[in-house]
């Protein structure tokens, strides 16, 4: 039960992450300096959060998933 709800969580965090990364096109996109750079970091904070999420719902997953066995 635990290991599906995991796993369900880690596809939600790596939806995180693909939109941290259009964000991150969107930013390379933008004319102004300052729209630019706050654009930036904020897509790579919000893709930081995704991965870490994603490593820590995919850890916890596998660890379930051996103490089954």
């Amino acid at each position: 039960m635990f290991v599906a709800l995991y796993c369900l969580l880690f596809l939600c965090s790596l939806g995180i992450v693909a939109f941290g990364v259009v964000m991150l096109k969107i930013a390379y996109d933008l004319q102004h300096l300052t729209e630019f750079l706050a654009c930036f970091f904020s897509a790579s904070l919000v893709i930081l959060i995704g991965a870490a999420l994603a490593l820590g719902f995919g850890l916890r997953a596998i660890q379930r998933i051996g103490k089954k066995k």
